[in-house]
């Protein structure tokens, strides 16, 4: 029997069939619930409402025909009496997606949005099985900058419209789920990144430049699950709008390659949309992690699902990236010797002060000290500062 393109075959720990008999997806990154949908796609599936878990929007409608339209890591789509569009996710993943409609202030936050939120789904253990969309055109990505700008303007209004909803800072946490695909993937590399207290955590939002519809003439994002793989090694944690504007990118990156320009062009476009603090330069130093850090976090998570599903062009494409992104890791770490020059300006402010107490020096000795000292501080701080890589 054929694998279907939903199934992670790279890291499964069992046949299809076993998988599905035991009612449980084991794999070499954790495991999660899998369930029979297959009654749902005829129309006999949809008469009887599910007695488990919960049912909640537009359901109760007698549907007549049940068209597949596609399978992928994402699960699989359906058109439904012609008029409506069903998501299935065959593994349990999570409830991203129907939290923004079923939680009221989310909901009335996006509203005015181009977001298409869903209609109705069912849902079971905190895990959206079933998720149902008005109907929608798909729209192929036609690779312009104006079309990746124009979205990079919707995430950003999308981002800011959920301002309300911010949570600080979580730095450990941020950290610690790199550490966790690191450890289950084994790269060579390591990045921790002590992030700015003005990049604040949202509501996840996972976008992608291939999940975009027409809806009246607008283009629209339709809002994803979260990714098998991220759903199995990392926590559910809220991330700042700069850890999606840079998913956004490394997509575009993988299909057409990106010039500087290219990705200053974006984060300009995104910066103008989104609150200023967001943005400032403090947020997008590259020696705070930045925008790289995040772009590294698109990476290592776009590895892990490539993985998962023996996507092996695309599992060398991560690689190589990650060789690269090496050289900016050991430039960081020489640059921090410039910052150490701080510490050399304050240790000498401080034996200025006691040898002129102490009379070791002579007054105009320490304070000739004390100048050279606040001197070399400013200077090593301002270099530290002019070799900070762009964010671009």
């Amino acid at each position: 029997m054929d694998e279907p393109e939903w199934w992670p075959k790279g890291i499964a720990l069992s046949s299809l069939e076993v998988a599905q008999k035991d009612g449980l997806l084991r794999t070499s990154y954790g495991r999660t619930v899998l369930w029979d949908f297959e009654s749902f796609l005829t129309p006999e599936g949809w008469k009887t409402v599910p007695e488990e878990g919960t049912v909640w929007g537009d359901w109760d409608i007698e549907i007549k025909t049940v068209k597949p339209l596609s399978s992928s890591s994402q699960g699989l789509v359906l058109l439904l009496n012609q008029t409506m569009v069903a998501n299935i996710q065959p593994a349990h993943i999570g409830d991203d997606v129907s939290r923004l409609t079923r939680y009221e202030p989310w909901q009335k936050a996006l509203k005015e949005h181009n977001i298409l939120l869903p209609k109705g789904g069912w849902s079971v253990d905190g895990n959206d099985r079933i998720l149902l969309y008005p109907m929608h055109n798909h729209l192929p990505f036609d690779g312009k900058d104006s079309t990746v700008l124009e979205l990079v303007g919707t995430l950003g209004a999308l981002h800011s419209s959920l301002e309300p909803f911010t949570t600080p800072n979580t730095e450990r946490r941020w950290n610690e789920r790199l550490k966790a695909v690191e450890d289950k993937l084994k790269t060579k590399t390591m990045w921790r990144a002590p992030h700015s207290s003005t990049t604040l955590g949202l509501p996840r939002l996972h976008l992608d430049i291939d999940s975009v519809v027409e809806v009246n003439g607008k283009l629209m994002f339709l809002p994803l699950c979260r990714s098998l793989s991220e759903h199995l090694l990392c926590e559910s944690d809220r991330l700042p709008s700069l850890a999606s504007l840079m998913m956004l990118e490394h997509q575009w990156a993988r299909k057409d390659g990106l010039s500087e320009q290219q990705r200053q062009n974006m984060l300009e476009t995104w910066s103008r949309s989104v609150p200023a603090a967001w943005s400032n330069r403090t947020a997008l130093s590259t020696v705070r992690g930045g925008a790289w850090v995040w772009r590294y976090h698109a990476t290592v998570l776009e590895l892990a699902q490539a993985k998962a599903f023996a996507d092996e062009d695309t599992v060398k494409a991560c690689e190589q990236w990650l060789r690269e992104v090496s050289r900016l890791q050991a430039y960081l770490g020489t640059l921090r010797m410039w910052k150490s020059g701080q510490w050399v300006g304050i240790t000498g402010l401080i034996v200025s002060f006691f040898a002129w107490k102490l009379e070791t020096l002579t007054p105009n000795q320490s304070l000739i000290l004390a100048f050279l000292s606040i001197g070399v501080g400013l200077a090593t701080n301002a270099i530290y500062r002019v070799k900070d890589p762009k964010p671009y």
